[in-house]
């Protein structure tokens, strides 16, 4: 079970909506204020969220995908069961602050401020938010299965691509300097 739990959360921080890895590890909220859902584990270890507006309860993976999509910033360890070594990762979502071709600076939306080290093998990739319309269309399309919420297609890019002000996704590692390993730039 926590193969699957760590591998829900590595997927999400690689295609962008990284984030509560953290949660999903232990299994546990730990919400810094009150929230308006609530959660709960099963004697099999599923996760259940509750919410409060009437929504209706949401378990397993789709719960833990939910906390991921709304992350704002994250950090977590993995181990190389093998090497017996451990991999510590952090993840934000925000706004460039600032941005060179060897760092990059990230706002979260609750002020916590996050600076990487931009390597040649930082993968940088820029993805355009659908419009209304064009979600209608792939919904229409889709009509009912899976493919209708799948993200907007990312582009390959480059550090130069990315502006201060620009919604982005950070995903590297580090414990004290931050090695950015992906960077995805939302344009609206």
């Amino acid at each position: 079970m926590w193969k699957t739990i760590t591998a829900v959360g590595a997927s999400a921080v690689i295609i962008g909506g990284a984030g509560t890895a953290a949660y999903a590890a232990s299994g546990t909220a730990a919400p810094a204020a009150p929230s308006a859902s609530s959660t709960s584990a099963t004697s099999d270890g599923a996760t259940t969220l509750t919410t409060e507006a009437g929504q209706g309860a949401e378990t397993g993976k789709q719960a833990v995908r939910n906390r991921i999509r709304n992350a704002v910033h994250a950090s977590w360890v993995t181990q190389d069961k093998k090497a017996r070594t451990f991999t510590t990762h952090e993840a934000i979502r925000g706004q460039v602050t600032s941005v060179s071709p060897t760092s990059i600076t990230v706002r979260s939306a609750d002020n916590v401020t996050e600076t990487f080290v931009v390597s040649p093998t930082t993968k940088v990739w820029t993805r355009t938010v659908r419009t209304a319309a064009a979600r209608a269309a792939a919904k229409a399309a889709a009509q009912g299965t899976p493919a209708a919420r799948t993200p907007a297609p990312r582009t390959a890019a480059s550090i130069a691509d990315v502006a201060t002000g620009d919604t982005v996704f950070v995903g590297g590692t580090g414990t004290t300097a931050l090695t950015a390993i992906r960077i995805i730039d939302v344009k609206r």
